[in-house]
């Protein structure tokens, strides 16, 4: 499949076994939500969470142990962001690619990647609303510059 803004494609890699508990693992599942809640109180965004526990701690999926995925126990926990990890990295994107824009006004390459970027922000935004992920009230353009 291509890419969304590019005519380059994909590349195809490794599946993960799903479904699978590895016998490696020796943490139990209440020390894995610990470890997951403690990383979430510090800071640390799901997706770098669930590279510190493959590389940390040797857990590879956290729905293998769990049964569930990483943001349904931030969910059950009461930990989880109220705009998705996604949509806020775009958000941080388009925020410092306008800024240079507006110091920078001749530079069309930033202009057209600011209005890719807006473009996959809109997208997002609509996906998130009809799955119910954001409320229909959301607005975008309360949390760009």
């Amino acid at each position: 499949m291509a890419r969304m803004h590019t005519r380059k494609r994909g590349r195809s890699g490794s599946k993960k076994v799903y479904g699978v508990q590895p016998s490696w693992i020796q943490y139990s599942k209440d020390e894995v939500i610990n470890t997951i809640v403690n990383l979430k109180k510090s800071g640390v965004p799901p997706s770098v969470i669930g590279i510190k526990l493959r590389d940390q701690y040797g857990i590879p999926t956290v729905k293998a142990v769990l049964g569930m995925k990483l943001g349904k126990v931030l969910s059950e926990k009461g930990l989880k962001d109220d705009v998705p990890e996604d949509l806020g990295n775009l958000i941080k994107r388009y925020n410092n690619v306008a800024k240079h824009v507006e110091l920078n006004p001749k530079d069309q390459a930033n202009k057209r990647g600011r209005d890719l970027i807006m473009a996959k922000m809109l997208r997002l935004v609509k996906y998130y609303k009809r799955t119910g992920v954001l409320d229909e009230k959301w607005n975008l353009s309360k949390v760009l510059r």
